[in-house]
C-alpha cells in the first residue's frame, strides 16, 4: 500500500525571501548613515538644550538641515531602485507555485492523478501575487524612512548629536529587518496554503488534515487542530475558516486527503 506523501514546507524559499529583503534594508542603512556623516554631522554638535541656531551662526540652518534630510531620503529612494523589486517578487512567487506542484504531484500521484501545474487561474494568481509583493517591499521603505524621519527631528529638538541620530538608523534597520521576516514568513505560508489547495481540490480532494510543526512555537489552538481532518471551504472548518499556514506567523501545513 502507498503511504501518504507529506505536505513539505518551503523553508529555504522563505530564508531566501527573507535575505533578498534584507539586502535592501541594508542598502538603505548604508545610504542613511553616509548622509548622516557627510551632511547631517555639520548641523548637529548635540547638547542637552532645545537647539535654536547652528554653531555656525547661520540663522537659516534649519532650512539647510531640511534640505539635508529630504536628501537623505532621496538618497535611500535611489538605493531602493537599484533593487528590483518586481525581479525579487517575482522570483519568489514563482519558486513557491512550482514547489507547490511538485509536492501535490507526488501527493496525488497515491491516486494515479497529475495535479494542474498551470492554467489562467493559476497565472492570475500568480500575478496578483507578485504585484502584492511588490507592495509590500514599497511599504517597507515607507515605514522605515518615515518612522527615521521623525527620529531624527526628534533627535534635534532635543539636543541630540549625530551618534543619536546613527543610533536610530541602527534602531529602524533593526526594526526593518524583522519586518522583512515577518513578511516571508507571512506570505510564505499563505502563498504555498492557497496554491497547494486550489490544486489538491482540482485533483479530487475534498478534506485535508491538519499539521502543525509539534514543536513549543505552535500556538495552543493549532496543537489542538493537529491531527484533526477539515473540508477544504468550509467557513467553520480550520482556524475560523482560514487554511493551515494562512494565520499570521502560522507553519502549519494541509495535507490533501485523496
Amino acid at each position: 500500500m502507498k503511504r501518504r506523501v507529506p505536505t513539505r514546507y518551503p523553508m529555504k524559499l522563505e530564508q531566501q525571501y527573507a535575505r533578498d529583503l534584507k539586502k535592501v534594508v541594508t542598502d538603505w542603512d548604508r545610504g542613511a548613515r553616509s548622509c548622516a556623516k557627510f551632511y547631517l554631522k555639520q548641523y548637529v554638535n548635540g547638547g542637552t538644550q532645545l537647539k535654536l541656531d547652528d554653531a555656525t551662526g547661520d540663522p537659516n540652518w534649519i532650512d539647510k538641515l531640511n534640505q539635508q534630510i529630504e536628501l537623505m531620503g532621496f538618497s535611500m529612494q535611489q538605493a531602493s531602485k537599484r533593487h528590483d523589486v518586481n525581479s525579487i517578487a517575482t522570483k519568489f512567487v514563482r519558486a513557491l507555485n512550482s514547489f507547490s506542484y511538485q509536492n501535490v504531484k507526488a501527493q496525488a500521484a497515491i491516486v494515479g492523478l497529475d495535479p494542474i501545474s498551470d492554467n489562467n487561474v493559476l497565472r492570475n494568481y500568480v500575478k496578483g501575487k507578485i504585484q502584492e509583493n511588490v507592495s509590500l517591499i514599497n511599504s517597507m521603505y515607507s515605514t522605515y524612512w518615515h518612522s527615521l524621519e521623525k527620529d531624527i527631528y526628534r533627535s534635534i529638538t532635543s539636543g541630540g548629536g549625530i551618534t543619536s541620530i546613527t543610533d536610530a538608523i541602527t534602531k529602524r534597520t533593526g526594526m526593518g529587518k524583522k519586518h522583512a521576516d515577518l513578511i516571508a514568513n507571512d506570505q510564505t505560508g499563505t502563498i504555498i496554503s492557497q496554491l497547494n489547495a486550489y490544486r489538491a481540490k482540482a485533483a479530487g480532494a475534498e478534506k485535508y488534515l491538519w499539521r502543525s510543526m509539534e514543536d513549543r512555537r505552535v500556538r495552543p489552538k493549532h496543537r489542538e487542530l493537529d491531527g484533526k481532518i477539515f473540508k477544504y471551504g468550509d467557513p467553520n472548518g480550520g482556524d475560523n475558516g482560514e487554511l493551515p499556514g494562512e494565520p499570521i506567523r502560522c507553519r502549519c501545513l494541509a495535507e490533501p486527503i485523496f
